[in-house]
């Protein structure tokens, strides 16, 4: 099963934490409070199994319904293609990693 890596999620929050700098409609103190809402979801994240650029999308946007109501409308189609680039890129490298055994041992090296 696929998953998302730290390196990966930590780039996805860093794009929405900069998307929501950008927006100048919304006073300093609910942009805080809007960045540590998108903070809290590294967890789910690295912890989402098998995921799609729709269903991440789509779970991001129940999660955090205020922040992506700011958000203009052509962000969140390049959030999706950022999403999708970055699965392509995880299941290619899923697939090139060896697959073993549960009885195999790692030989010290």
């Amino acid at each position: 099963m696929a998953s998302l890596e730290k390196s990966d999620v930590l780039e996805i929050i860093k794009m929405l934490e900069d998307e929501l700098n950008l927006i100048p409609k919304v006073d300093k103190m609910q942009k805080m409070k809007m960045r540590a809402q998108i903070r809290k979801q590294v967890g789910w994240l690295l912890s989402f199994r098998n995921p799609s650029a729709g269903r991440l999308y789509t779970g991001l946007e129940h999660r955090l319904p205020e922040v992506f109501s700011i958000f203009p409308y052509d962000f969140c189609h390049h959030l999706i293609d950022d999403l999708e680039i970055r699965l392509m890129v995880l299941r290619k490298r899923d697939r090139q990693r060896p697959t073993r055994i549960r009885t195999q041992i790692p030989t010290p090296q």
